[in-house]
């Protein structure tokens, strides 16, 4: 079982968010956390000819390789999980088209880091050439009590950020919010990869609004 928070790092006090990742980078390997590989994440949008208001995201994440995630909007928050050809087969479609100019691709490139039992991913957000970010992503595992895995991540933020309990609370995003307060009504919901990759469309979608850094 692993549970994970996705946040946007916020860049504003450094020249660019290379020089923050850089920054973040030195205090996690100076506090222990060991690099084992690149880590990626990428999102597609595509449109429907037939009905341009739908609007579907495919993402691909280097800690599900074989996996692919589709959501389209306006579905209450399912998402599709297939093997990773579903892009492929996305492109085929002539019923589909991918927003080239309008919602080019967009893609995480960082580094994968190992400290106890985290899983800590660090990657700077491009869209086309652009920079637009920078996102951490801590995931705790194992764990029988998924409640308990955030609580242990919402620590690691506060001290590896030097962040309040409020801050690193307001910077989750709403899909994680929406597990939380099903966990809080005593609903039956597991955590899966799927709320991983909807914490990063969130914070994508919220990126393609906001101005380049």
């Amino acid at each position: 079982m692993v549970v994970a928070v996705v946040i946007q790092l916020p860049t504003g006090s450094y020249k660019s968010p290379a020089e923050a990742a850089e920054f973040y980078l030195d205090k996690l390997e100076k506090g222990g956390a060991k690099k084992t590989r690149p880590y990626q994440v990428d999102l597609t949008s595509y449109t429907s000819l037939t009905q341009s208001s739908k609007v579907v995201h495919v993402l691909s994440h280097s800690e599900y390789p074989a996996s692919s995630f589709a959501f389209a909007e306006h579905s209450n928050n399912q998402m599709l999980v297939a093997d990773n050809t579903f892009v492929a087969l996305m492109n085929k479609l002539k019923t589909l088209r991918a927003f080239e100019i309008r919602l080019p691709k967009m893609e995480v490139r960082g580094t994968r880091f190992e400290y106890q039992d985290f899983i800590i991913n660090l990657g700077i957000v491009n869209q086309s050439q652009t920079t637009k970010g920078l996102i951490l992503e801590v995931a705790y595992v194992p764990m029988d009590e998924t409640r308990d895995g955030y609580c242990l991540i919402q620590e690691f933020l506060q001290s590896f950020l030097n962040m309040t309990k409020p801050m690193v609370q307001k910077a989750i995003t709403e899909q994680l919010s929406n597990w939380l307060r099903s966990l809080k009504d005593k609903k039956d919901v597991e955590y899966t990869p799927s709320i991983s990759l909807l914490q990063y469309l969130d914070i994508f979608l919220n990126m393609r609004k906001q101005p380049n850094e």
